[in-house]
């Protein structure tokens, strides 16, 4: 059996699987699969870190939320986005430390908080994971897509006195980057002349359904190689079933939650 634990994860997967959070039916297995892996992780090679879960859950918590009535206001992680964050940072190989998972699929409803979490993950990964030169890219079909993720992302580092004390802003060149580690967080376009030298630690391709070809995520998902630990985050509202990246990604998603 599994030693009891407070972890925001394995709580919100408690809850779902017993029916106290009534979600869909790709979430419920997500969070079954969750607990089945508390159970046989030490035989797959595979452990559950809750500290670097919670580490990186409680990073949120120093940002702040840069719209609405809550503009000004500290961000606090709803539990289905605790339940994401410390799956991508708590789940590592047992041997090498290294996270489990490169790839994470969100596909959720507008006005649910999707670009405030993948700017806060980004962020995260830019100054927070333990990698020197990183190079965090928002990436979206059209560069002015992209910077709306880097510019709430810029929104928090401004409104958070201990992130803009080591993360610099050049707003002009939608960059924000730490001189100590020489790591960068930058808005990138299929739009762009070129995606020659990229080596990026993480990349969060934005609003997925809208990308009509899969140039940008296979010219990221090749420059990843280099990297130990790279992570792919794709967030995107439901589109269009069709042939294209999108379905692709999500028949994929949908496959690995099944278990088939």
């Amino acid at each position: 059996m599994v030693t009891a634990t407070r972890s925001r994860v394995t709580t919100y997967a408690q809850a779902v699987v017993n029916g106290e959070v009534i979600v869909g039916r790709l979430v419920r297995l997500a969070a079954e699969r969750h607990l089945r892996d508390l159970e046989t992780s030490a035989d797959r090679g595979l452990v559950f870190d809750e500290d670097a879960a919670e580490r990186a859950i409680r990073f949120f918590t120093y940002l702040h939320q840069s719209k609405g009535q809550w503009a000004g206001e500290p961000l606090v992680l709803q539990d289905w986005q605790a339940f994401v964050v410390g799956n991508i940072f708590g789940w590592k190989e047992a041997t090498t430390h290294l996270r489990r998972f490169r790839k994470a699929y969100i596909e959720i409803g507008r006005k649910n908080g999707k670009t405030t979490l993948a700017s806060g993950i980004g962020l995260y990964l830019l100054d927070f994971d333990g990698e020197a030169g990183a190079e965090i890219y928002c990436a979206a079909t059209k560069r002015d897509q992209a910077r709306l993720c880097w510019s709430e992302a810029m929104r928090m580092v401004e409104r958070t006195p201990s992130l803009k004390r080591r993360i610099k802003i050049i707003e002009s060149r939608a960059n924000l980057h730490v001189l100590e580690t020489s790591s960068k967080f930058e808005a990138l376009g299929a739009d762009n002349d070129s995606m020659d030298g990229l080596n990026p630690h993480a990349y969060i391709i934005d609003e997925l359904h809208a990308h009509k070809t899969r140039g940008i995520v296979d010219a990221l998902e090749t420059a990843a190689g280099a990297r130990q630990q790279p992570l792919a985050f794709y967030i995107t509202t439901a589109g269009v079933a069709r042939e294209s990246v999108y379905s692709e990604t999500h028949d994929y998603a949908r496959r690995v939650a099944e278990g088939i």
